[in-house]
């Protein structure tokens, strides 16, 4: 792929040829990748993360929601933000 001139972004749309369209759709590191091309505009969307990746982040969420939990630190729920008590 080093002949492609389009700087490869994911989940934005680039401007792009058809033939640079079809180089990267052929390419096997993208093989999981959805592409897309309309109008001279080419996006590159990449599956979500699998099973292993939502396990681990399952299992270590829940270990830092066991220790602010035992220890007493207030957290919000939506994202892991520690307030300061004081």
């Amino acid at each position: 792929m080093s002949s492609l001139q389009t700087k490869l972004l994911i989940d934005e749309w680039v401007t792009a040829t058809w033939d640079e369209y079809l180089q990267i759709t052929a390419d096997p590191e993208l093989a999981k990748a959805s592409c897309y091309y309309f109008n001279g505009q080419l996006r590159i969307e990449m599956t979500p993360q699998g099973y292993d990746h939502s396990a681990d982040n399952l299992s270590i969420g829940f270990a830092v929601n066991l220790v602010i939990g035992c220890q007493g630190i207030p957290a919000s729920g939506v994202e892991l933000y520690v307030q300061e008590s004081g």
